[in-house]
């Protein structure tokens, strides 16, 4: 093939306005149309037709055509894809209502402790009693702030009683709502407990909760005791200041709502006040109970205490206190005895009965001394010996000396030291002797240490010892009293001789 051939083999086609170099075919004039039918270019030209006919004839083996068979592509089933994509839809809504509303709705709890109350009719309850379904009041349409305590939390909705209106409103937390502690930190819904004092926020005609803030004007008083109310006064004791109670306190023991009647003195609470004026919330964290101690009249001077919560003089008939629930020790105490430990468990409004046992008594040494020879002591009922020292046990004792020719000793002692030492001073017992005092001449009057004891001749009888003797008679001188003095082995007869008396007529 020459060079023009060649360069006109490659020369460019335009077809329906596009260029195209066809191969081996004899070009077109610039802008020349032309139809082309495609079994004209299959048919061989005439030069190779002549080589063509040139050549030998050879042997042609039929060709043996394999036919495949073509899959068809499967159709795409755009219903099935459509029915699946709803289910699993329908599967991850449910999915999110279970994971993010229901929690909500049932929620029971928060992370202050706090009761909260389930989401059906039965639990929706404040801490009063009232329903709370009664109790609320639509949000003001105009939008405001209020500040109020929360009676209730279910769910995102709180139920707060409204201090500037008396009465109890319900507010949503939403995720939009700027929940803040009393420090302006950002805080979430279940930091909130009932009985918080918040400040709210909230749009016009809406009940969401723009911004909330736990106050700060609430001032805490923690685990007290000695708490006093006055229900007719509607007050409140704390030591020595008052404070009135609002109208919905929240009254809780152990998160359960209770009776702010039942609060006592002995109870340990935790209280708060709002603007150092009223009471909003008592926590009740340890209640109280009773404990009756029995009387021991072996004890001298009792006394009995339960802890540092209770002290008082334990008297006959037994002592009632008024206690803390829970583990209670309580101690009695006396002079004579070491200090009893006892220890008990007291329930919330029971009464617990105890008696004191194993008793040690202490005891102090002591000393008698007696002036009596073979003498025997007593203390109470217990023999001890005299002029050594012995122990006994503090309190009050009766002691008894007897000896010989002695009188009885007797007398009341009380052991409060260590060490004491008592003397004891026996009367020698006295004999009693038989006398005759005779005068010349008889019928005298006599009179024994100026007591008259009849006439003579007189038979008397009289202990040893030493006495004077008056004799008076008619017409006769008395003279001065005459001493006598009588023993055992002594004079037991005394004669006396009157003398007349000159001035008695009967002798002038």
């Amino acid at each position: 093939m020459d060079e023009k051939e060649r360069s006109g083999r490659n020369r460019g086609i335009k077809r329906d306005g596009a260029e195209y170099i066809p191969g081996g075919h004899t070009p077109l004039d610039m802008g020349e149309t032309r139809k082309i039918n495609v079994a004209d270019l299959m048919k061989p030209s005439a030069a190779e037709a002549e080589k063509t006919k040139a050549l030998p004839k050879a042997k042609i083996t039929p060709k043996t055509t394999t036919t495949t068979k073509k899959t068809p592509p499967k159709k795409t089933n755009y219903a099935i894809i459509m029915v699946t994509a709803v289910f699993v839809a329908v599967i991850a809504v449910v999915f999110v209502f279970a994971t993010m509303i229901i929690p909500l709705l049932n929620n029971d709890g928060n992370s202050g402790g706090t009761v909260v109350q389930g989401g059906n009719d039965t639990g929706n309850q404040t801490s009063n009693g009232n329903s709370l379904e009664d109790n609320v009041v639509p949000v003001d349409p105009t939008g405001t702030n209020w500040t109020g305590l929360i009676q209730d939390i279910r769910g995102n909705r709180l139920d707060v009683f409204v201090f500037e209106l008396g009465e109890v409103r319900s507010f949503f937390a939403e995720s939009s709502s700027n929940l803040r502690d009393r420090l302006n930190n950002p805080i979430v819904l279940v930091e909130l407990s009932i009985g918080d004092v918040i400040e709210i926020s909230h749009a016009a005609n809406s009940s969401t909760i723009g911004t909330a803030r736990l106050s700060a004007e609430v001032r805490s008083y923690r685990e007290i005791t000695g708490v006093s109310i006055n229900l007719e006064a509607n007050e409140i004791t704390i030591g020595n200041r008052r404070y009135n109670l609002q109208p919905n306190p929240i009254v809780r023991y152990r998160g359960t709502p209770t009776e702010v009647g039942t609060l006592d003195p002995v109870d340990i609470v935790t209280i708060g006040i709002f603007q150092d004026r009223f009471v909003t919330a008592i926590d009740i964290n340890r209640g109280h109970g009773d404990i009756t101690i029995a009387f021991d009249d072996r004890i001298v001077n009792p006394t009995v205490e339960v802890g540092n919560t209770a002290f008082t003089a334990l008297v006959e008939g037994g002592t009632t206190l008024r206690v803390p629930t829970g583990e209670a020790q309580v101690i009695v105490r006396g002079e004579n005895i070491e200090a009893n430990i006892i220890n008990t468990n007291v329930p919330r409004g029971g009464t617990v009965s105890v008696s004191v046992n194993n008793l040690e008594f202490r005891s102090g040494e002591l000393i008698v001394r007696t002036n009596a020879e073979n003498a025997t002591m007593y203390i109470g009922d217990r023999w001890y010996p005299v002029n050594e020292e012995i122990s006994v046990p503090f309190g009050n004792h009766t002691i008894t000396i007897e000896a010989p020719g002695y009188q009885r000793f007797e007398r009341e002692i009380e052991i409060t030291a260590t060490s004491q030492e008592i003397q004891a001073t026996l009367t020698a017992e006295a004999i009693t002797m038989q006398i005759m005092i005779n005068t010349s001449p008889a019928d005298a009057r006599v009179y024994i240490d100026g007591e008259f004891r009849g006439i003579t001749p007189l038979w008397l009888d009289l202990e040893t010892g030493r006495y004077t003797v008056t004799l008076h008679r008619m017409g006769f001188l008395s003279g001065n009293p005459n001493p006598i003095h009588i023993t055992e082995d002594g004079q037991t007869i005394f004669n006396y001789m009157l003398a007349p008396d000159p001035a008695w007529p009967a002798f002038n």
